[in-house]
């Protein structure tokens, strides 16, 4: 019984100093604007299509010339796509309001996380699975947490708790 009680004093100490660190954090506004999103988006495409057509006048095996293809498109995929998504979540920081962004009771907030995730996590798939587990299923709003995109990150911040 007591062990319970400790326990549960220990956990409302967390959460009220977790919740301090929610409410006092600043949040980033970074400068990026619509239209740059939609240029980078729009590259995309092109970029692709100039690879391949560059591949096709190669001259090689045309078993050769597909694994290149893949490749690059997997490259391409993972840097530039990547890229991509990073300056979305900017801008979604830069228009979204005040409001919106402060309803997260995580650390890192879940634009932060989705950084972090692109940034950090290989493959990209991978990464977009965790930030739409993060969105929605942990970040539910009713308690404070600390969840990071990889455990060490987590670790590093709860050792300063």
């Amino acid at each position: 019984m007591q062990s319970e009680i400790e326990f549960i004093r220990k956990e409302y100490k967390r959460q009220k100093k977790l919740e301090d660190i929610v409410n006092k954090r600043t949040l980033s506004t970074p400068k990026t604007k619509k239209w740059q999103v939609a240029i980078y988006f729009a590259i995309l495409p092109f970029l692709l299509t100039i690879s391949i057509v560059f591949i096709t006048f190669l001259r090689l095996k045309a078993v050769y010339k597909v694994i290149l293809i893949i490749l690059l498109v997997l490259f391409i995929f993972e840097t530039y796509l990547r890229f991509c998504l990073v300056q979305t979540v900017k801008c979604y920081q830069a228009y979204a309001k005040t409001e919106t962004r402060r309803r997260c009771k995580c650390i890192p907030s879940c634009s932060e996380y989705a950084i972090l995730s692109l940034k950090k996590v290989f493959p990209l798939i991978l990464a977009l699975l965790k930030i739409r587990e993060r969105l929605f299923v942990t970040c539910n709003g009713e308690e404070y947490k600390v969840d990071f995109p990889l455990k060490k990150m987590g670790e590093k911040f709860e050792s300063t708790l």
